[in-house]
């Protein structure tokens, strides 16, 4: 039955009716009424009134802005086409004419063919069936996803109530947000969002480390790892040990990191550009291999010196020498690298020896004047973290003790989370109310809900807040990979397949451990008049002793576990083991050297090599590691070191003396050595960095940061008891020995050259309280060099309290550039009010102190080449001073009496 033919009438009540609407009112009941013919394949007559075009349908027309009523005479057969060629689904291919009607009715472009519009039709129907089937598809998809919600959710909950161990239910396949970049301005108000989005358990989830068993870490984990919250953006924190690099905790790490010289060797540098250059490169390699947080430095100020982990200390004996270097490293690992700085270990950590247990008794003054300083300006420089050590202090446990940990965050200002040595916590209640915020290694339980379930939901909230505002402004969430991995889920790859050393890293290493080096003597050779070193390349040269040549055996080192040391790196935390070490025999051969081996220890072997030499260089070490202090200060080789050196003397051969050592050492055959160089752990790179010493590549230029004793008997042994007093107060490191001789004094450290000091100028008092000093050193020798210039200072003695203060005590130090023979460099020290303070224990706070204060500048603590003396008095700007002039007595700084 055909359609009705619409008439054309304008209607004046649709001109201003929207064409879009009336248009997609057509099509939609046509394409219904085309959909219900193709579906019955044309069987069946339609009745007309179900298919007679609407008397309202439209069509928009352009040029007159009019929306006319069709009339069927305007749709006509387009094209012949329309009636030729075969309509699939149709019988005898002929399209019914009820339909040619309503597809010439439709409202389409002039030309368009009836086969174009059913097409267009099928299309638009197509489209249809698709969106409702996608629709459908993503109503399920939720409909299913919000089920795995609440299974998860129930899940979650019941692991949390079980004591949360291990992974959260579907925490790896759990969707990750992106962080937001953290602005340093902003971090706090972010920290306290994202706290305020925290679900409880999500909260506990952030005070806890997981993933060990036992006292192991289980595979994909780091040394540290604490979960993340990945719907809110909040990464893993993946912590990793790296006193000397990225701690190689399994075999497949090996040679995959660099194995860097220990923070002793660096801090003997006493150069804070080489320290920052040192932590950016080792960053860089936690970067690499996943981690995001360096457990270290150790700031620790070294008490005794018979300490199994002395060597992890970047202050080495004094407090100034970790105040310097401390903010170096940290922005070399922060902002140079981007891994967050964790540091070690608050406070009292001064042997291994009853380590746990050890219950360490010091007066608060002893702590802010001597231990606390390397801390605080670590604070300063943005450090994310800090580790509270194991010992007690003064009756509590470090972790839990209020007092130390309130020195910390309210009176330092530090803003970051407290994180427990693996263990440490006794407590837990009791250590999360007194200022620790993360539980490590989390196994224990110690900050499980079950444990915390009376602390102050105030106090939860602090903790969690703490380590986002401690770890988001250091860096170590910014400008992450799209592939950071979440640990304990997909950490494989980084951790064991990633190579993170480089050419220039190893470079690197090698330039540190040289810096590191220390020259302790250089004697005139009886042959030539001239210093044995540096040696000649043509010279015939004697390397004797099991040392010089030792290549440690990976498999035995792997075999005996995280406590095994060699003279390259201590055992422990710290261990970083390499695919190969450069032995001095190495070193010396690619330098060129004339070398003849005799590899053992034994005297017999070594003499017919000693005889033909023009040199002898001649190797002992001593090791140390985690977990023991040193039974002694001897070498290993100390009884053959001594034969060799007897021998040569009476030979007339030169013998230079290497010392491996973890820290200080004895040194009773140095009077017959010609040389002795000292090395501290030095890692891969140890033998070739030597070898540069010895030919003259490179000059050294280290200095001590501890002292080497005449004898044993004068140094501070580990305390045997759980209690350990103080006794020495503000008097301990390099000041034990105040008084007594010493093999060689704190801060002393050859070079191939010699230096003139000059005195400068010294300043009246600055607005901001501040003086300066200059001082001119010229190297007045034979080759480049550089020199450590060091400043002591002497407080006057105007009270019994005054009396306590060390004399003399440092307070800055600086090292020029290289200076060629002849060449000066003009050196300006600054000092500032709080050097001119003392800590006020009754008021908990610093106190200016007004009088007569000495000054020295030399070489070590031991050569002063420069006194002088100024006037600190109330409100006046410009007192009394006496002018840098050459000391009376290079090892003493006086009582001077400044001149008006």
């Amino acid at each position: 039955m055909p359609l009705p033919k619409p008439s054309l009438e304008h209607d004046e009540e649709l001109k201003e009716a929207s064409p879009s609407a009336s248009s997609w009112s057509t099509l939609s009941r046509f394409s219904t009424n085309l959909a219900r013919k193709f579906s019955s394949v044309a069987q069946t007559q339609i009745p007309a009134e179900a298919t007679r075009l609407p008397a309202d349908a439209t069509i928009w027309d352009s040029s007159s802005g009019r929306t006319p009523r069709l009339r069927e005479d305007q749709q006509p057969l387009q094209s012949k086409q329309d009636e030729e060629g075969a309509w699939p689904c149709f019988p005898d291919g002929e399209l019914p004419q009820a339909l040619k009607d309503d597809l010439d009715s439709i409202p389409a472009p002039s030309g368009t063919s009836r086969r174009g519009k059913a097409i267009v039709l099928g299309v638009l129907l197509s489209a249809g069936i698709v969106g409702v089937l996608v629709l459908a598809f993503y109503l399920e998809h939720l409909t299913r996803g919000r089920a795995a919600v609440e299974v998860a959710g129930k899940a979650r909950a019941d692991w949390f109530s079980a004591g949360a161990q291990g992974l959260p239910p579907g925490y790896c396949e759990e969707h990750a947000m992106v962080l937001p970049h953290l602005d340093e301005i902003k971090v706090k108000q972010w920290a306290r969002n994202m706290v305020s989005q925290m679900t409880e358990e999500e909260k506990y989830r952030l005070t806890s480390g997981v993933g060990y068993e036992g006292y192991k870490a289980k595979k994909n984990y780091y040394v540290g790892s604490v979960l993340g919250v990945p719907r809110l953006g909040i990464p893993s924190i993946k912590m990793q040990d790296g006193s000397a690099g990225f701690r190689t905790m399994s075999k497949d790490m090996i040679g995959q990191v660099t194995s860097w010289p220990c923070s002793l060797a660096a801090a003997s540098s006493f150069d804070p550009d080489l320290v920052r250059e040192w932590a950016a490169a080792m960053g860089k390699e936690f970067r690499a291999k996943g981690a995001n947080m360096v457990l270290g430095p150790s700031l620790n100020v070294l008490r005794m010196a018979f300490g199994g982990r002395n060597a992890e200390s970047l202050s080495g004996e004094d407090p100034t020498l970790g105040r310097i270097l401390a903010p170096a490293y940290v922005k070399g690992m922060q902002e140079d690298a981007g891994v967050a700085v964790a540091l070690r270990n608050f406070i009292g950590d001064s042997q291994e020896t009853h380590k746990t247990d050890l219950d360490v008794h010091m007066h608060s003054r002893v702590r802010w004047e001597r231990y606390y300083p390397p801390f605080e300006s670590a604070i300063r420089a943005g450090a994310a973290a800090v580790v509270c050590s194991y010992n007690k202090v003064n009756g509590e446990q470090a972790c839990g003790n209020l007092d130390i940990l309130d020195d910390l965050k309210s009176m330092m200002g530090f803003e970051g989370p407290v994180i427990s040595s693996w263990w440490a916590i006794k407590d837990g209640l009791k250590t999360a109310g007194s200022g620790t915020d993360i539980d490590m290694p989390g196994n224990d339980g110690e900050f499980s809900k079950l444990k915390l379930n009376r602390l102050d939901p105030l106090r939860l909230d602090e903790m969690v807040e703490r380590t986002l505002i401690g770890i988001g402004r250091s860096g170590a969430w910014s400008n992450l990979p799209g592939d950071d991995c979440r640990v304990g889920c997909n950490c494989d790859g980084p951790l064991y397949r990633t190579v993170a050393t480089k050419p220039e890293h190893v470079a690197l290493a090698r330039k540190v451990a040289a810096a590191g080096i220390v020259l302790l003597k250089n004697a005139d050779s009886t042959n030539t008049g001239q210093p044995v070193l540096p040696l000649q390349k043509t010279q015939k040269v004697a390397v004797v002793g099991g040392a010089c040549g030792l290549q440690p055996n990976l498999d035995i080192e792997v075999k005996y576990g995280w406590t095994s040391s060699s003279y390259y790196w201590l055992g422990g935390s710290s261990r970083v083991l390499p695919t190969r070490v450069a032995t001095l025999v190495d070193g010396l051969k690619r330098a060129g050297v004339d070398v003849h081996v005799s590899p053992g220890d034994n005297i017999a072997a070594a003499e017919p090599k000693m005889k033909d030499a023009d040199l002898i260089i001649v190797c002992g070490g001593a090791t140390a590691t985690e977990t023991a202090d040193r039974p002694h200060l001897r070498l290993d080789q100390d009884d053959f070191v001594s034969q060799v050196t007897f021998i040569g003397s009476k030979m007339k051969v030169p013998v230079v003396v290497v010392a491996y050592a973890p820290g200080a050492i004895l040194t009773p055959w140095r009077h017959q050595a010609s040389g002795l160089l000292l090395v501290f752990p030095s890692g891969q790179t140890s033998g070739d960095a030597l070898a540069d010493l010895l030919v003259g590549e490179v000059q050294p230029s280290a200095k001590l940061p501890l002292v080497l004793p005449a004898q044993e008997s004068d140094a501070m042994f580990p305390c045997q008891l759980e209690k350990c007093d103080y006794p020495e107060g503000l008097n301990g490191g390099w000041h034990l020995y105040d008084g007594k001789p010493v093999a060689y004094p704190f801060g002393f450290g050859l070079s191939y050259t010699t230096f003139e000091y000059t005195a400068g100028n010294m300043s009246d008092m600055k607005t901001d309280g501040s003086r300066t000093l200059e001082v001119t050193v010229k190297n007045v020798g034979n080759y480049t060099g550089r020199e450590t210039l060091q400043l002591y200072m002497r407080f006057p003695i105007t009270s019994p309290a005054l009396a306590e203060e060390p004399n003399p005590v440092l307070r800055r130090f600086a090292k020029t550039k290289d200076l060629q023979p002849g060449e000066s460099q003009k050196i300006i020290f600054e000092l500032g009010p709080r050097d001119l303070m003392v800590w006020q224990a009754e008021l908990r706070t610093w106190r200016m102190i007004f009088g007569v204060f000495s000054v020295g500048i030399g070489s070590s603590s031991r050569d002063l080449r420069l006194c002088g003396a100024f006037g600190n008095q109330l409100n006046v700007a410009r007192t009394a001073k006496a002018p840098m002039t050459k000391c009376p007595d290079s090892e003493k700084l006086p009582i001077a009496t400044p001149k008006s």
